[in-house]
């Protein structure tokens, strides 16, 4: 659930910008609380230093590859410290933390106050993603606002929780539909794997908790000495927003959240969800199909349509097409049906190849495309997501609603939901073995700041419905931007919005609505 990101920021590009952010801080509109002394820091002290080379991943998704520029221009300018924090916020005086921030400053003429930003994931590391804002669309939020990154506790400098057992598990090749003993076989290994790394340090694995991060920023807006933090957050951010903004509701600013995750915190409610909306998808994709039969040939009405599809997904399933360029059975079929909107002519083009038994040709042929190198740190972004629902912790459960879905949504309710709560085998769970928390996760309330939240109308990750029941509890108005990405706005043509909001401008960015990019 995460990513801030234009699909061409999402490209790789194979570029390594070594030595750009090597330089040492000099005194900028950003200024230190605390040089570094030999002796510790104090819980909640700001201490400002030289910023890190960034690793090939980090170069390549926020922006050297596609934007190499600006990269270099804001790269020189980027402020870098750490922030010490308590690892339990019950506990201020126990075990300390200390989280990787890294500042933007303003290029304005005026004062500016900060504009925290959060990619998701969870565990994405977030510590660069100004200079990610700063080289698209949105770059003129540097007139009025300090771009403020951080590496939320437990991911990316801010020491990272790693369970190698975990991350290391091969699910190995996946059938159509596991059966329940490969499910429950998986489950166990992963279970086994997550008690072994919590039992070894359970102190950092209860510190991992969006309420924990949501602390974590008030902090942050305190050693910056600011009287209010606005904030920008994209899928598992939004949560990380929506709980800041609970917490500490005289202190948050403008808010804007995009891609939003259900305030429901039941897990098995969000893998219907996003099972929901990938039927809906296929059924659009029907219909999509149906109106150029001329062209793909699979049926004039979106009935004919898909029933065309799901026969020849049946017959590929018990008869894999097997060519020189590689094997297309069920698994590959269903890849095709699950397919974005932006993604839809390639598709098309191959299901309609593989009706009359052909192999797709090219590459245009709607798999998915390969994404950048991932900056998620897997177990704390597990950790931190398991944190905020329920209902995850029994293979029973999990079995049985995965049984359901099936029944429900029969094109795509086989598959694996796309979302980080579902384990790498349907009907699991990526919270198995890990223990419940020991306190419940905030519920999302309603403060003064203003608040925007932004849902993509045909994505299936962070679904449209889930930001329309986040704004039944927190208020605030609603943009639906008129594509299938999750995220991304800041880096597309609706990036204009996301600046007349920050910006404090009233009329259409304010009051949401619809923006076709």
């Amino acid at each position: 659930m995460g990513g801030a990101r234009s699909r061409g920021v999402r490209t790789v590009a194979g570029v390594m910008l070594a030595g750009l952010l090597a330089a040492a801080c000099a005194d900028g509109d950003v200024r230190p609380q605390a040089a570094a002394t030999g002796t510790p820091p104090r819980t909640g002290e700001l201490t400002w230093g030289t910023c890190p080379e960034p690793s090939e991943a980090e170069a390549q998704v926020w922006g050297a590859a596609e934007h190499r520029p600006a990269y270099a221009r804001h790269a020189a300018r980027l402020r870098c410290g750490t922030l010490t924090v308590p690892a339990d916020w019950t506990v201020p005086q126990g075990r300390r933390l200390e989280l990787a921030v890294a500042v933007l400053p303003s290029t304005g003429d005026g004062p500016a106050e900060p504009l925290a930003l959060n990619p998701g994931g969870p565990g994405v590391s977030g510590r660069l993603m100004p200079i990610g804002i700063a080289s698209g669309g949105a770059r003129a939020l540097l007139d009025r606002y300090d771009l403020v990154g951080l590496d939320v506790r437990g991911t990316g400098r801010s020491g990272p929780a790693t369970c190698p057992a975990a991350e290391s598990l091969d699910a190995g090749p996946q059938p159509a539909a596991p059966t329940h003993r490969t499910a429950r076989a998986y489950w166990n290994r992963l279970a086994r794997a997550h008690t072994t790394c919590a039992e070894a340090d359970p102190a950092q694995l209860a510190s991992l908790t969006t309420t924990n991060a949501a602390h974590d920023l008030d902090a942050l807006r305190r050693a910056l000495r600011a009287p209010r933090l606005h904030y920008y957050g994209v899928s598992w951010g939004t949560s990380l927003g929506a709980t800041y903004r609970t917490l500490f509701p005289t202190h948050s600013g403008r808010m804007l959240l995009e891609s939003v995750v259900s305030p429901d915190p039941d897990l098995r409610g969000l893998l219907d969800g996003v099972t929901r909306a990938r039927e809906q998808r296929f059924e659009h994709f029907t219909a999509w199909l149906a109106a150029r039969s001329d062209r793909y040939g699979l049926g004039t009405t979106a009935d004919e349509v898909r029933t065309r599809l799901l026969s020849l997904r049946e017959r590929l399933t018990t008869r894999p097409l097997r060519t020189a360029d590689g094997t297309y059975g069920r698994v590959e079929t269903d890849q095709y049906l699950d397919t974005e909107p932006a993604d839809r002519a390639g598709a098309g083009a191959a299901l309609s190849s593989l009706a009359r038994g052909r192999a797709p040709a090219g590459d245009g042929d709607g798999k998915p495309r390969a994404a950048a190198p991932p900056l998620v740190a897997p177990f704390a972004g597990t950790a931190l997501l398991c944190s905020q629902v329920t209902h995850a912790a029994s293979f029973t459960e999990q079995w049985s609603a995965y049984g359901e879905r099936r029944a429900a949504y029969p094109v795509l309710g086989a598959t694996r939901p796309m979302f980080p709560g579902s384990g790498e085998v349907p009907g699991t769970s990526t919270c198995a073995g890990l223990p419940a928390p020991e306190r419940p996760p905030v519920e999302p309330g309603r403060a003064d700041g203003p608040l925007l939240l932004v849902a993509h109308r045909d994505e299936v990750i962070t679904p449209l419905p889930w930001a329309r029941a986040m704004r039944a509890r927190t208020g605030g108005s609603l943009l639906v931007v008129g594509d299938g990405e999750h995220g991304g706005m800041a880096g597309g043509g609706c990036a204009g919005r996301v600046v007349e909001f920050f910006a404090g401008a009233e009329g259409a960015a304010a009051e949401g609505g619809v923006c076709e990019p």
